[in-house]
C-alpha cells in the first residue's frame, strides 16, 4: 500500500497541469519525459500490471537491421537498434516469428519451436538480445503460432511417412477431402484453397486453415497440447517476456463452430497457467496478447479477465480510424470506443493502426502526414496498450515487390538513412525492395527535424509517460454537437484529460452539454477549452488534435 501512494504521488507531481490557455496556443511538447514522470513510470512497469502502462513495438526482424551485409535483417541488427527504441520511449518488443522456416508465409510456418533460423543468429544470439532489452528495461514477446507447423517440421515429415508411426495422429488426416469432426471449417481466404491437400507419401488427406505448407495440428491428440505447452515453457525458461499468440482461436473446429469452440478455450487456460508459473512473489511475470480470428471479437478472448489473454488486439480502431479520417465523421470511431468500453472487467485492448497484415498507415492518410499524426493521438489516448508496427514512427511507405504474397508491401525495410542502395538498413542487396520514396523518409532525415512524424511521435510517448489514467483509467465519450471532433474523457482517481480530435483540414469547433471533471488546461497539442455554465466549448484548429487537462 505505501508503494501505491507513493507511486500515485509521482504521478500527482508529473501532471501537474499548465496554466489554462484559452487563446489555444500549442502546448510545449518535450520528446523525454521529465524525471517525476520516468521515476513513476519505471515503478508502474515493475509491477504485475506492467503491460497496461507499457508501449511496445513490433519488429519485422527480417526488415529490421541486417549486421552482416547478406540483405537479411537478424537479431545481431536489432540489438544494435535497441537504443533507437528505447529513445522512442518504447517498453516492449515483439518478435515477428525468428523460428527456422521454409518461409511459405514469412515464418509463420514454423518448421521447429526450439530454435532460431539460421538466417537470423541463433539460441545464444537470443538470450544476448534478452539481456540486452532487459538491461535497457525493455520486454521482448515472441510470436508463437501454435494452429499448424510448417510441411517441413519433422513432426509433420514423420506424420506423413505412414498411419502407424508415434506421430500419424499429430495433424488431421483424412481418407477423403473432408472430415465430420471438422465441418464446414475452411480457410477464411481464397488464397489457401479449400482447406485439404493430398499427402502421397501416405495416401491420404491433410487438413490446413492457412497454405497448404501449413498443416494443422491435431489438438485431439494430448501429446500435442503437451509439446506445444513445452515449447512454451522453453522459451519463458529463457528469460522471454511473453508471447503475441497467433491464430489461435482456430487450434479446434467442430461441425458447430470454427473458432473459439470450447475445447481452444480451454487450452488458452493451459496456456496462461504455464505463464503463471513464472510469476514472481509479487505477481509479476510474462504475459500474452492474442490475435482475435474476426474484427470486432476481441472479447472473447480474456475470459474472466484473469484466466485468458492479458491483452487482445483491438482491429476495430485500426480499422475504423482509417474511415473515420475518409469520411471526417467521428460516429465511426466513437462506436470503435463504445467497443472498448463494454469490455469484461480487466480486459486490456491492444490498440493497433497497423499491422504486418494490413497496408502501411500512409495508404490511407492520402499522403497528408497530419492524418497519421491524428490517429497516432488516438492511439496512444485511447483505453488500451499501445503497439507501434516499425516504421510508423516515420511515416513509412508501402513497398510494390512481393515476395510471399501482397502483404508483403508493409513488411519492407527500415529506413535508417535517405542514402541508397541500402539505407542504412543492409550493406548488400535488401531480400526485399524498400517502399515508395524512401531518400524522403527515414529516420536519419527526421530525427532533428521539430516538425517530424518522429518528433510527434516521441513527444507523444513522453507525454503519457508515467501516467496511470493512459494504462488503466476509464474512458466515457462526450457527445459535442458537430460531427467532425473525436472528444473523449479519459480519468482515474489521480487525474483526467479531455481528448479532442479534429478529423478535417478545417478549423472545427462543438459544444457539448457535458460537465467536465473540472477546467481544462491544455495539456498536448493545439486548441482550446471553455467550460462553464454546464456545457463545454472546445476548438480544435485545422488539423490538430489536443488533449486537455480537466482535473
Amino acid at each position: 500500500m505505501k508503494r501505491l501512494g507513493t507511486t500515485l504521488a509521482l504521478v500527482a507531481a508529473c501532471s501537474a497541469a499548465p496554466e489554462s490557455n484559452p487563446q489555444g496556443l500549442r502546448a510545449p511538447a518535450p520528446t523525454k519525459p521529465s524525471p517525476d514522470q520516468q521515476v513513476a513510470a519505471d515503478r508502474l512497469l515493475a509491477g504485475p500490471d506492467w503491460y497496461r502502462h507499457a508501449v511496445f513495438y513490433e519488429v519485422n526482424v527480417r526488415s529490421f537491421q541486417d549486421s552482416n551485409g547478406d540483405g537479411i535483417g537478424d537479431l545481431a541488427g536489432l540489438i544494435s537498434r535497441l537504443d533507437y527504441l528505447k529513445d522512442l520511449g518504447v517498453d516492449g518488443v515483439w518478435l515477428m516469428p525468428i523460428f527456422p522456416t521454409a518461409f511459405k508465409d514469412s515464418g509463420y510456418d514454423i518448421a521447429d519451436y526450439r530454435a532460431i533460423d539460421p538466417a537470423y543468429g541463433d539460441l545464444a544470439t537470443f538470450d544476448r538480445l534478452l539481456a540486452e532489452a532487459h538491461a535497457r528495461k525493455m520486454r521482448v514477446y515472441v510470436d508463437l503460432v501454435l494452429n499448424h507447423t510448417s510441411d517441413q517440421h519433422a513432426w509433420f515429415q514423420e506424420s506423413r511417412t505412414n498411419k502407424t508411426n508415434p506421430k500419424a495422429d499429430w495433424y488431421v488426416w483424412s481418407d477423403t477431402p473432408g472430415r465430420a469432426d471438422i465441418g464446414n471449417c475452411g480457410p477464411d481466404n481464397p488464397r489457401f484453397g479449400d482447406g485439404w491437400s493430398r499427402d502421397e507419401t501416405r495416401g491420404q488427406w491433410y487438413y490446413h486453415r492457412f497454405y497448404k505448407e501449413q498443416p494443422d495440428l491435431d489438438y485431439r491428440n494430448p501429446d500435442v497440447v503437451r509439446e506445444t505447452l513445452d515449447a512454451a515453457r522453453f522459451w519463458l525458461d529463457r528469460g522471454t517476456d511473453g508471447f503475441r499468440c497467433d491464430v489461435i482461436g482456430k487450434l479446434y473446429e467442430s461441425p458447430t463452430g470454427c473458432d473459439m469452440i470450447p475445447e481452444t478455450i480451454a487450452y488458452i487456460k493451459q496456456l496462461r497457467a504455464v505463464l503463471d508459473e513464472k510469476r514472481d512473489a509479487a505477481g509479476v511475470g510474462p504475459t500474452m496478447v492474442s490475435e482475435p480470428s474476426e474484427l470486432n471479437d476481441s472479447t472473447k478472448y480474456y475470459g474472466d479477465g484473469s484466466d485468458m489473454f492479458h491483452m487482445s488486439f483491438d482491429f476495430g480502431f485500426g480499422y475504423f480510424w482509417q474511415l473515420a479520417f475518409g469520411a471526417r465523421d467521428k460516429k465511426i470511431v466513437d462506436d470503435a470506443v463504445k467497443m472498448t468500453i463494454g469490455y469484461p472487467k480487466g480486459a486490456q485492448p491492444a490498440q493497433v493502426i497497423g499491422s504486418h497484415d494490413v497496408p502501411r498507415a500512409w495508404q490511407y492518410t492520402a499522403n497528408e502526414p497530419w492524418r497519421h499524426r491524428n490517429a497516432a493521438l488516438l492511439q496512444m489516448t485511447l483505453k488500451g496498450t499501445p503497439f507501434i508496427y516499425y516504421g510508423e514512427e516515420i511515416g513509412m511507405r508501402p513497398g510494390t515487390q512481393f515476395v510471399v504474397d501482397d502483404r508483403d508491401a508493409s513488411r519492407t525495410p527500415m529506413v535508417w538513412t535517405k542514402e541508397g542502395p541500402g539505407h542504412g538498413f543492409t550493406t548488400g542487396a535488401p531480400w526485399i525492395a524498400f517502399g515508395a520514396e524512401p531518400e524522403t523518409t527515414s529516420v536519419a532525415g527526421e530525427d532533428a527535424d521539430p516538425a517530424s512524424t518522429l518528433t510527434y511521435y516521441r513527444q507523444l510517448l513522453a507525454f503519457r509517460r508515467g501516467h496511470t489514467v493512459w494504462g488503466t483509467g476509464d474512458i466515457r465519450l462526450v457527445a459535442l454537437d458537430v460531427g467532425t471532433i473525436v472528444a473523449f474523457v479519459r480519468e482515474d482517481p489521480t487525474e483526467a484529460y479531455l481528448v479532442a480530435v479534429n478529423l478535417t483540414d478545417e478549423d472545427q469547433e462543438g459544444v457539448a452539454a457535458d460537465p467536465l471533471p473540472g477546467a481544462g488546461a491544455l495539456a498536448f497539442g493545439d486548441g482550446s477549452l471553455e467550460a462553464g455554465g454546464g456545457s463545454v466549448r472546445v476548438k480544435i484548429p485545422a488539423t490538430g488534435a489536443a488533449v486537455f487537462k480537466v482535473r
